[in-house]
């Protein structure tokens, strides 16, 4: 009787570490899925701001080009800070 329960609790707890390894690389999947987007984002949100200023600078002075690209720059860190928040306050 003592001994079924020992083999019992034995067997739970060996399918409960397996449940655990799964989830555990399923969360890191996911995590490395969402850093690999994250990085591509930023990369391609680069990529514009950059074809932007070159666009401009054949048309308006240096200066003009530089602060329209912190202006633009500024409210793009704005706008992923917001999304950042939103996705933060909804857990």
């Amino acid at each position: 009787m003592l001994t079924d329960a020992i083999i019992d609790f034995f067997d739970l707890a060996e399918a409960e570490g397996r449940l655990l390894k799964k989830k555990v690389v399923e969360t890191l999947v996911v995590a490395l899925l969402v850093s690999m987007a994250a990085a591509m984002l930023l990369t391609g949100l680069g990529l514009i701001l950059t074809s932007l200023y070159h666009a401009l600078a054949n048309v308006l002075p240096p200066s003009v080009v530089f602060l329209l690209m912190a202006i633009l720059s500024i409210l793009m860190a704005g706008g992923i800070l917001w999304v950042a928040i939103k996705l933060n306050r909804r857990q």
